[in-house]
């Protein structure tokens, strides 16, 4: 990790409007838009066979996806058989006044994001063990509870972002491995 001030790891993001949210409201389309930008380009075939779905299920996800802007047809991947499909953006910002303008729409999107995190995380327990010696010990499942007021929950999110901001711009280097790392801070839901 070099000790320059890091790039945006947002930089070629989604912004996400009223409009673009309808297209990521269904944990099916998220799922797709996550494989698609975690493992590059596949046809809408490949990504019907990992998800164990339908190829027609997977084209109608693949075209919401695509009228909203998150995905788009790589012709030089594809024939005329077949469509190879690539992720338009590396990841998405939410700006918060959605929760406000579009509550469904951003609870929606939220709850598909929190089911691909628990996915995500219910994969890597079920391999946890199986990591080579190093990784499986540098793993790391932590949660905290603290008691904060406005301003202290707001500056620790600052503080987190920046920290993850600075690892997730670093560049593939010998060595390294893909390496997902989910930072969720929130207010008792069960408390006042």
């Amino acid at each position: 990790m070099s000790d320059e001030t890091p790039r945006d790891p947002f930089e070629n993001a989604k912004h996400l409007d009223a409009h673009s949210l309808r297209g990521l409201a269904h944990p099916l389309r998220m799922h797709i838009l996550d494989l698609l930008q975690a493992h590059g380009p596949a046809t809408g075939k490949a990504l019907a066979e990992r998800l164990e779905i339908s190829s027609a299920s997977v084209s109608y996800h693949l075209r919401r996806l695509e009228a909203h802007g998150f995905i788009h047809e790589d012709p030089e991947l594809g024939t005329s058989r077949e469509r190879w499909w690539r992720a338009s953006h590396r990841g998405f910002r939410f700006p918060e006044h959605l929760d406000t303008d579009e509550p469904e729409l951003s609870t929606a999107v939220r709850t598909a994001l929190a089911a691909s995190w628990g996915r995500d995380l219910a994969a890597a327990v079920e391999g946890w063990a199986a990591q080579p010696e190093g990784w499986r010990e540098a793993q790391v499942m932590a949660g905290r509870s603290a008691h904060l007021t406005l301003e202290q929950l707001e500056g620790l999110r600052r503080e987190v972002r920046a920290l993850l901001d600075r690892y997730a711009c670093e560049d593939p280097a010998p060595g390294t491995r893909p390496v997902h790392v989910r930072f969720a801070a929130f207010p008792d839901p069960g408390g006042r």
